[in-house]
C-alpha cells in the first residue's frame, strides 16, 4: 500500500494499492525518518519562543515560565492556532523535565497573575481557595527543574517538627489509619506540612465521611476542626446521626484530641537513649 499526501484528502492523505513487487521499479527516499519528525514538530510548535537550548534548572525555570507568559497574553477570543503551538512547545519541556500535571498548572496559572499584578501569588489568589488536590494544583520546587532526573527524584526533607508533632498533618493520618479508619490526603495548602484536609470516611451504607482541616498557627500548634462533608438533606441528617453512633465516629474524636500517641512514646525512647 502507498499513503500519498493529499491536501484535497478528507484526512490530508490518500491510499493507493495494493501495490504488486513487479510495478515498482525504484524507490528513492527523500525524508529519512528524523526529518520527518522534524518537519512534524516545526509545524506542531510553529513559531519558537525560545530557539536556544536549556541545559540548567534556571534555563528550564526561564524557558517555562516565558512559554506561559505568552500564552497567558493570547486573549480568549485570540489566535486559537498560535494557543495551541504555545501549549504544544510548553509541554514539550515540561515532558522533558517530566513536570507533573499539577505542577505545570501553577506556572501556567502564576504567569496570568502576572499580567495584572506585581506581588508574588498565593494559592488561594491562583486556585480561588487555600487549599487545592495535590494532584491538581501544586507549587514546583526548584529541583523540580534540574535537568537530572536524580535531583528531580530526590526525596525532600521533612521538617523535624512534623516527625515529631503528634498532630502534624503526617502524623494525624498514620493515626486515623492506625485506628482502622478510611483516611487520606484530601486537600493541601502551598505550605503542605502547615496547612491541610484529611477525609475520613465512616462505615455507614452511602455517602458519609468528615472533612478535617489542620493549620498551624503563629505559636507552631496545629489546630484542627471536622465538618460533616455530606449535604444538608434530610437522608444526610438520618445517616449524621447513624454515624455518631457508631464507634468509628468516637475513634476519630479521639485521634484528632491527641494525635499519633505510639510516636509521643516512641520519642520520648529514642531521647532515653541519646
Amino acid at each position: 500500500m502507498l499513503i500519498i499526501r493529499d491536501p484535497a484528502a478528507p484526512m490530508g492523505h490518500r491510499v493507493e494499492g495494493p501495490l504488486r513487487r513487479a510495478d515498482v521499479t525504484r524507490v528513492e527516499i527523500l525524508q529519512s525518518r528524523e526529518e520527518v519528525r522534524a518537519e512534524q514538530r516545526a509545524q506542531r510548535f510553529g513559531k519558537l519562543v525560545f530557539t536556544w537550548e536549556p541545559k540548567t534548572r534556571d534555563d528550564n525555570r526561564a524557558q517555562l515560565e516565558g512559554i506561559a507568559r505568552a500564552i497567558a497574553d493570547i486573549p480568549r477570543d485570540g489566535d486559537f492556532h498560535r494557543r495551541l503551538e504555545l501549549e504544544a512547545q510548553f509541554a514539550h519541556l515540561a515532558g522533558r523535565i517530566a513536570l507533573g500535571q499539577a505542577k505545570r498548572a501553577w506556572v501556567l496559572a502564576e504567569a496570568a497573575w502576572y499580567r495584572a499584578h506585581n506581588s508574588p501569588p498565593s494559592m488561594a489568589d491562583l486556585w480561588g481557595s487555600d487549599l487545592a488536590s495535590p494532584s491538581c494544583f501544586r507549587r514546583p520546587r526548584e529541583e523540580d527543574f534540574d535537568p537530572d532526573p536524580a535531583v528531580r527524584n530526590r526525596p525532600v526533607p521533612v521538617p523535624t517538627w512534623v516527625l515529631q508533632d503528634p498532630r502534624s498533618i503526617r502524623n494525624m493520618l498514620a493515626a486515623l489509619q492506625e485506628a482502622g479508619l478510611s483516611a487520606r490526603i484530601h486537600r493541601l495548602g502551598d505550605l503542605p506540612h502547615e496547612h491541610g484536609g484529611i477525609l475520613v470516611k465512616m462505615p455507614v451504607s452511602g455517602r458519609a465521611q468528615f472533612a478535617l482541616i489542620g493549620r498551624r498557627n503563629g505559636a507552631g500548634v496545629m489546630d484542627w476542626t471536622h465538618a460533616w462533608d455530606v449535604l444538608d438533606t434530610p437522608t444526610g441528617a438520618r445517616r449524621l446521626g447513624a454515624v455518631r453512633r457508631c464507634a468509628a465516629y468516637h475513634r476519630m474524636l479521639k485521634v484528632l484530641q491527641v494525635g499519633r500517641v505510639a510516636l509521643q512514646l516512641d520519642f520520648a525512647t529514642m531521647l532515653e537513649r541519646l
